[in-house]
């Protein structure tokens, strides 16, 4: 690279803003990688020290209030606009809260009892489920046994091991589930009605709360982190919303699919078809994969019919309700969103999972903020003119 020019003593100056260019770059990766470093000896620290336990046990002791901001933060936007109608907030705050109550009773009064007696039916057929899954793994292999290449029996044999010994751990355990259930289900509802009671108090002065924090912050950057918390609150309600509206639109088209074959329990696969596909990618494969299993247990028939449901319905996802109704939502590349899941399913589980793209979202939008408010990465257009001259 030449920093002058052919016969003379003057600086190339193109040359030269390249190079500032480049050093530029390369100090921003290294700053770069040393901010992800810090995070990751912050985290083993943390670690070592008992600060994620710690911080877990204060999440699990706040969350009555967690629950309700999130409440809050959701149905806030509509509060919002009934407030440009001139309806007084308290009043519109009361409206909004009382339909979101009344949707919730629905749900519980007509969609609990029958998930319910769905399960308690498909736990009577569970031997008889097991018993045909089991013919099925042994017709299966006994097609398989004319290739000495490989010896099947041993397989099979382990299969139906663990298939038996799965079935005596479940019903030696189900009493003790059960009362579990019943435990984590009366201690969930007294932390729910907190929250229900500490979001409505928030929905009726979200605004009022909002400024409070803000005056936390130095007046000098007050209104940059107050357009950085718009822009977070809606990339993230976009994600939220358009992730849970699809997930309902799989529950109603699985579970209307399941009833129309015939599949023992339709209700409960179609909402468990729902809830996985709040994991992106992988999520409706799982729901689907368990609802063929119970379905090539009731006969090939149905089992085939259950994979074409639910590949219709993944297909329709794919190609109508992902491109409608999140064709707003925050634009993530696929390989982004499985590295989360992977990060967030290997630290908090399942439901890292189903959290893992509205916090990739966040992290977007700061990462956005911090590159534009440093200009990271972009090009210096200044040039040296004194060098030149």
């Amino acid at each position: 690279m030449k920093l002058f020019k052919n016969d003379n003593d003057k600086i190339n100056m193109e040359e030269v803003n390249e190079v500032v260019s480049l050093s530029k770059k390369i100090l921003h990766l290294f700053y770069i990688a040393m901010v992800i470093g810090m995070v990751l000896i912050i985290t083993i620290i943390a670690r070592e020290w008992g600060v994620w336990k710690f911080l877990f046990s204060l999440l699990s002791v706040l969350s009555p209030f967690f629950i309700g901001f999130i409440i809050a933060w959701l149905l806030n936007p509509v509060v919002t606009k009934l407030e440009e109608k001139k309806i007084p907030r308290a009043l519109g705050a009361v409206i909004v809260y009382a339909f979101f109550l009344l949707i919730a009773i629905l749900f519980i009064r007509f969609l609990i009892p029958t998930i319910y007696t769905q399960i308690e039916a498909l736990i009577k057929n569970l031997p008889a489920i097991f018993t045909e899954i089991e013919k099925i793994i042994t017709n299966l292999f006994s097609r398989l046994n004319g290739f000495d290449a490989f010896d099947f029996n041993a397989t099979k044999d382990g299969i139906l091991s663990t298939l038996t010994n799965s079935v005596n751990n479940f019903f030696t355990t189900l009493p003790t589930m059960l009362v579990n259930i019943v435990g984590t289900l009366f201690s969930s509802l007294v932390t729910i009605t907190f929250g229900l009671v500490i979001g409505i108090y928030i929905l009726m002065d979200f605004n009022s709360i909002n400024g409070h924090l803000l005056k936390l912050v130095p007046k000098k950057n007050r209104f940059e982190i107050s357009l950085l918390i718009t822009n977070i609150s809606t990339e993230v309600r976009k994600s939220v919303n358009g992730t849970f509206l699809v997930a309902l639109m799989v529950f109603v088209c699985d579970s209307f699919g399941f009833w129309v074959i015939g599949l023992q329990g339709p209700l409960l696969f179609g909402l468990l078809c729902g809830i996985t596909d709040l994991i992106p990618y992988i999520g409706p494969y799982i729901g689907g994969i368990i609802a063929a299993i119970i379905g090539f247990s009731q006969g090939p028939i149905v089992g085939i019919m259950t994979i074409i449901v639910a590949f219709i319905v993944q297909m329709l996802e794919n190609n109508i309700l992902q491109p409608i109704i999140m064709s707003k939502t925050t634009k993530l590349h696929p390989v982004t969103i499985i590295v989360g899941l992977l990060i967030f399913e290997h630290f908090f589980g399942i439901i890292g999972m189903i959290l893992a793209t509205p916090c990739i979202a966040l992290v977007k939008v700061v990462w956005k903020f911090f590159k534009e408010k440093y200009n990271l990465f972009h090009e210096n257009d200044l040039v040296i003119d004194e060098l030149g001259k």
